[in-house]
């Protein structure tokens, strides 16, 4: 009876790395479903889109990245919002499509507004 809970274990933490980055969706909600990027004119699929915590967004030499499923992915020129504002400049903000079909984890992310730098 043992394994069982071992296997349980297993699939929940398979669970937990496999979710997105984005928290708190339905706090930033209406901004979010003004967003647009050069990727893509709709953002936000009503839950594509929230805030990405300390360890799931970093900045380096190379530019903003994004932890995807474990995974660290560019935030390219076509990711960043060209229309609409963030609910929260505190935070880095991501779109990243939770579902469909995608040769790599990294092309799903959708839209991204970092930090302001002053």
């Amino acid at each position: 009876m043992k394994w069982h809970y071992g296997i349980f274990a297993m699939a929940f933490m398979l669970f937990a790395t496999c979710s997105n980055a984005q928290h708190g969706h339905d706090d930033g909600h209406l901004d979010y479903r003004n967003w647009s990027s050069k990727k893509t004119a709709n953002c936000c699929n009503n839950e594509d889109c929230g805030y990405l915590a300390s360890d799931e967004w970093r900045q380096n030499v190379q530019g903003d990245e994004v932890k995807i499923q474990n995974q660290w992915c560019p935030v390219k020129p076509e990711h960043y919002i060209t229309k609409g504002k963030s609910p929260d400049w505190t935070k880095a903000h991501a779109c990243i499509a939770k579902g469909g079909s995608y040769a790599n984890v990294c092309d799903r992310l959708l839209c991204f507004a970092g930090m302001p730098n002053y």
